[in-house]
């Protein structure tokens, strides 16, 4: 097991919770109580079946469906950060070929340019930060840009 997946009582393994952990198990269990003494209380003498399905079976399969879907939600911040990081990696080093000369204004601008511009397949967060990114960036190439015609 991986250190985001669920205890049967809805605690992660790393001691946080899944923020509808408790939802879920509190609601199979009400519904698990209330069918099983809702027999009881009709006659029926096998609701003790309830229980077995209620808690062996219904319970485990919440509680799993809810780690699969925080592992894919951590999958998912996961490979966000990975991009951002991948795309600030390429700006910096960038940046620092210019600062040593290696690129020209046009170069360094074409290039600034083709990295911002490039396709975006992570999310809207990922694209707000980008064009938050691209109108900062242009700016600095402007700003380099005046420095070095004075």
């Amino acid at each position: 097991m991986n250190s985001s997946s669920l205890t049967a009582f809805g605690g992660q393994q790393s001691g946080e919770r899944h923020p509808l952990a408790p939802v879920v198990v509190s609601a199979v269990t009400v519904l698990t109580l209330t069918v099983a003494f809702g027999l009881l209380a009709l006659g029926i003498e096998h609701f003790w079946v309830v229980f077995v399905v209620g808690f062996g079976g219904v319970l485990p399969t919440a509680v799993g469906a809810l780690a699969s879907l925080e592992a894919r939600d951590t999958d998912e911040r996961n490979q966000t950060r990975e991009a951002a990081s991948a795309d600030e990696e390429a700006l910096a080093t960038l940046r620092t070929r210019y600062a040593r000369g290696e690129l020209t204004d046009e170069e360094f601008e074409h290039r600034v340019e083709q990295l911002l511009e490039a396709p975006n397949t992570t999310g809207n967060g990922h694209e707000r930060r980008e064009s938050e990114t691209r109108r900062a960036e242009r700016g600095r190439v402007e700003q380099s840009a005046a420095r070095g015609k004075r």
